[in-house]
């Protein structure tokens, strides 16, 4: 996708589509999540960075009584302010008007609104085009609004829009990422304590390649709720009631009672992510000690864990994992984000990113006739709102 305009000229497209200048501009990044997929949801931790591809949302207010949202990418969607529910069928106007009505009922005085919203994040990519989107969104009408959220506040607040204005019931790591994101750094989120550490990332040596499939996913079709649910089947038999698979030892996993008792489908589920929360703290270690090659071992373990355990991967995905790692200088990859599609993260020393992009090139991408090409990976500070000065 072409790269999102600087601030002066998503303002001006915002005049242009609206007729009015814009009032604030507010800016939110992508993430690539490098191992701890799957986990956010039963408690664990995971190894997020925010990235250089991001979505910018300028909005200014009115006393339409509506929300007008224009996007560069999407087309146009336009909505009462008091609208409580979601369009009848899978929208991206959703997670707009999930964030309006969330910020009324913080009390935000919303009279209308008109929003121009620009994107280098393709939808369904696995890099968390929803929750750039609504972080944007928050911290711009929010801004509009006279309200003063806490950023863990606007993380929930679009975790809340994902599940009752999406229908995805995922965890909290894609807008707390998007939030909370530091150039040069991994984030470390602990996803029960709702706290993080931010991890330098020494990339001299080696680069972080994103790898799109081209292949789009819907987290809202039912296969991710399945798997929550299995998982969940899981640990309330390991842990117990009300727990989650962050609770469960490896040993009671392993256990023959483990096997009686829980159906294959949801012990493969929880075997995927109590060995997914082990290697997120082994590779946290790797990055403190510069360990690279063990670093990419584990990216290389976790793919494995999410084809055949979570079974979430899917053919283009696997074909990505494969040519890469017939390369010389790739210290391992794994697909990234909800699955069956979106990007795969490889980590590949400095030397070798060129030819490996070349083989990309030539053993899928030219195959597949794709526009889409692997691109470099540059961790970014998270989102950020301001307020437009007009000079006359």
């Amino acid at each position: 996708m072409r790269p999102v305009p600087a601030s002066d000229a998503c303002e001006h497209a915002h005049r242009l589509a609206f007729g009015v200048p814009a009032q604030v501009i507010a800016s939110a990044p992508g993430r690539v999540n490098l191992i701890g997929e799957h986990v956010d949801y039963h408690d664990g931790c995971v190894l997020p960075i925010a990235i250089q591809r991001r979505t910018l949302v300028t909005a200014a207010l009115d006393r339409s009584g509506r929300v007008a949202a224009n996007s560069s990418t999407e087309g146009h969607a336009e909505f009462a302010c008091d609208a409580a529910e979601p369009a009848t069928s899978p929208h991206w106007s959703n997670y707009v008007r999930g964030v309006v009505a969330e910020l009324r009922a913080f009390g935000g005085a919303i009279p209308g609104a008109t929003l121009r919203i620009e994107s280098d994040l393709p939808p369904g990519g696995g890099m968390s085009s929803s929750a750039a989107l609504s972080v944007a969104t928050t911290l711009a009408l929010s801004e509009l609004a006279g309200l003063t959220l806490p950023l863990l506040e606007v993380a929930q607040l679009c975790r809340r829009v994902e599940h009752r204005f999406a229908g995805t019931p995922c965890g909290i790591m894609d807008p707390y990422a998007s939030c909370f994101g530091r150039a040069g750094h991994a984030l470390l989120l602990d996803c029960r304590a709702m706290r993080h550490e931010h991890i330098p990332l020494p990339l001299g040596p080696v680069r972080l390649l994103a790898v799109p499939s081209g292949v789009r996913h819907a987290l809202s079709d039912g296969t991710y709720q399945q798997r929550q649910a299995a998982g969940f089947r899981a640990a309330a038999l390991l842990a117990g009631p009300g727990r989650t698979l962050r609770d469960a030892s490896w040993a009671a996993l392993e256990s023959e009672s483990a096997g009686r008792l829980i159906d294959s489908e949801a012990l493969r589920r929880a075997r995927h992510v109590v060995s997914e929360m082990r290697r997120v703290r082994e590779a946290t270690g790797a990055l403190n000690a510069g360990d690279w090659p063990h670093f990419g071992r584990l990216l290389s373990e976790s793919h494995l864990s999410l084809r055949d355990d979570y079974e979430v991967s899917c053919d283009e995905i696997d074909q990505i994992v494969a040519v890469l790692a017939r390369q010389p200088g790739v210290l391992g990859a794994r697909m990234v984000g909800g699955g069956f599609g979106g990007v795969v993260v490889a980590a590949v020393r400095s030397e070798a990113c060129e030819a490996v992009i070349k083989a990309l090139e030539e053993s899928y991408y030219k195959e597949r006739g794709l526009l889409e090409r692997p691109f470099e990976l540059q961790p970014s500070d998270g989102a950020w709102v301001r307020s437009v000065v007009h000079r006359e």
